[in-house]
């Protein structure tokens, strides 16, 4: 056994009697670091599931959850006035009609439903007013006798093939819009002033309806133009005014043609009744004076057998028969001459 050195004892000696030497031993021995056990439970309580299994559970719902939202939002409902398009990773699947329908949820299908029966406008080479009040000059052109005028062409049009309006076309307002453009251009260009302002203004907007819808059928953009109408045609000032009096001119002769066929209407009737009128009254004398001539031949004959019979008794018969034709109308004018001693001067010297 080993001697402890003097100079651990002291050591020893000075730690026993420090404070937290005494300290210690008047705590007593530690306690042991060992976890204390649960009580068991009472008999007859039910078990408690472990967190672990309620955490999974809980997950679970929430999993079958989201996959029955996830799911369901596949269902979607087209009104009665639109068409909807399916399309399936961005190619077109089908086209469906009103009611509810079906589709594979995001991002395998996607729907865009579009309203086929709305009317859609644009103006062609201007932006529409939001106040009908507002006045619109329109687009610039040249017509073909080289005036400036200016044309507010306005056009309807609705979507007829959905399919080919979302996937054909990027801005089928902007396409409708550059298209009617040029057409328009062209028909204006065509026509001189006079004739776009009077007879060809319906003639230039069923020709850019038409034209422009050939353009857009052939690029396939699923719109269908409904109608094309003009909102208002502007002029120079000195333009203006010098086609108003051409107008004005036109105007008075029209009038003048007016009147003058009225006038024409209401003589060539008349002339012609007066004509028949003439020609009956013509005729009836015509028969008068061949019939009136025919008795005079006829009496005359008679009278001539008469007078070869017996000259001076016709002769005598006849002179009787011309002086009371002639008598009755002769003046009787009676004179007193002085008893028929002063002369009478019967000599006629004028009227």
């Amino acid at each position: 056994m080993n001697p402890i050195p003097e100079h651990d004892r002291e050591l020893d000696r000075a730690a026993a009697e420090s404070p937290l030497a005494q300290a210690d031993e008047a705590q007593g021995p530690p306690a042991s670091t060992a976890p204390p056990r649960r009580a068991p439970p009472p008999s007859g309580a039910k078990p408690r599931w472990p967190a672990w299994r309620v955490r999974e559970t809980v997950l679970g719902v929430a999993l079958l959850a989201i996959a029955a939202a996830y799911l369901g939002s596949g269902f979607y409902v087209v009104g009665t006035d639109e068409r909807g398009v399916v399309r399936r990773f961005g190619a077109v699947a089908e086209h469906v009609g009103p009611g509810m329908h079906y589709r594979l949820p995001w991002p395998i299908d996607r729907v865009d439903v579009l309203k086929t029966t709305s009317v859609m406008k644009t103006g062609v080479g201007f932006a529409l007013p939001d106040n009908t009040a507002q006045s619109v000059t329109g687009m610039e052109l040249l017509t073909g006798d080289t005036n400036i005028l200016g044309v507010a062409l306005v056009l309807q049009y609705v979507i007829r093939n959905p399919a080919d309006f979302l996937s054909r076309v990027e801005a089928p307002q902007a396409l409708v819009d550059t298209v009617a453009q040029a057409v328009l251009t062209e028909a204006v260009a065509a026509m001189p002033i006079d004739e776009v302002l009077t007879t060809g203004r319906v003639a230039m907007q069923d020709e850019v309806k038409t034209r422009t819808q050939a353009t857009l059928d052939r690029y396939q953009s699923g719109v269908q133009i409904t109608s094309a109408s003009i909102m208002a045609m502007t002029l120079d000032r000195s333009v203006a005014e010098a086609f108003q009096d051409v107008a004005d001119a036109m105007a008075d002769r029209e009038k003048l043609q007016n009147e003058a066929r009225a006038y024409q209407n209401d003589q060539i009737p008349k002339a012609r009744g007066a004509a028949r009128t003439a020609l009956s009254e013509a005729e009836a004398y015509r028969q008068k004076r061949i019939a009136e001539a025919v008795g005079e031949t006829d009496r005359f004959l008679a009278l001539l057998k008469e007078y070869e019979k017996a000259p001076e008794i016709t002769r005598s018969r006849l002179y009787l028969e011309a002086m009371e034709k002639i008598l009755p109308k002769v003046k009787l004018y009676v004179l007193d001459t002085d008893n028929g001693r002063a002369p009478l001067n019967v000599r006629v010297t004028g009227p």
